[in-house]
């Protein structure tokens, strides 16, 4: 990351449902920070894949998308232009449709390693709160804070029916489970970038726990870090 600009990077690793996205959107509000969801390009491709009736399990079809997306905004859109586009579709890429095939797409080596130049460009502008499944381990590896968020199978799979449910997504619970044991089990045994926790990552157990609980704890962590 040579032309990485001055500020405080802070990454969030874990699992699907561990709550990633609502501790790092309250974390980022908290600190006034730039906040950032790399997994959305993942499931940008995704849907790109869906639009375009691509097979998500063929490796040169997913690998020729993602250069294509890459390529595209790397070359034509300014970094406003990218992170405002992705807001708009924030919901379509949040869909039950998308859930189910993101870790088939994501588990191609070509599309971790494609989309590494863009995820990185996203944590250039200054202090940023980003998280994802590979962030502090493969995409941002000098980050200053990095955080492993973890939950029960259980509490995920609940987390998820919830959200979904308060959505209007019509989905049983047996479904969500199944997605959550399918996307663990994928994510952990991909051969490029498996999830796994960043040695030098602050371990975080979001169980039991209100969303200012867990953003406390973090806060903690990182008015000590702040201090040194």
């Amino acid at each position: 990351m040579n032309n990485r600009k001055t500020g405080l990077i802070i990454t969030i690793d874990g699992p699907a449902g561990a709550g990633k996205s609502t501790i790092a959107r309250e974390l980022a509000y908290k600190l006034g920070f730039n906040y950032i969801n790399t997994g959305d390009l993942y499931r940008y491709v995704t849907h790109c894949a869906i639009i375009k009736k691509l097979d998500v399990n063929n490796a040169q079809e997913m690998d020729l998308l993602s250069r294509e997306i890459v390529n595209k905004y790397t070359n034509e859109y300014s970094y406003d232009q990218f992170i405002s586009h992705l807001k708009s579709i924030t919901e379509k890429i949040h869909s039950p449709e998308i859930n189910k095939k993101v870790s088939f797409v994501a588990r191609h080596s070509s599309v971790r390693k494609n989309l590494i130049p863009l995820q990185r460009l996203l944590a250039e502008e200054g202090s940023i709160v980003v998280e994802g499944r590979d962030i502090g381990t493969v995409v941002i590896p000098d980050a200053d804070i990095k955080f492993f968020l973890i939950a029960d199978q259980h509490t995920r799979t609940m987390r998820r029916f919830r959200e979904l449910r308060e959505k209007g997504y019509q989905i049983l619970f047996q479904e969500i489970e199944k997605e959550i044991s399918s996307r663990d089990y994928i994510d952990s045994k991909r051969k490029t970038a498996p999830l796994i926790k960043p040695e030098d990552a602050f371990l975080i157990i979001n169980m039991n726990k209100s969303i200012s609980q867990v953003v406390e704890e973090m806060l903690e962590i990182i008015q000590k870090f702040q201090r040194k």
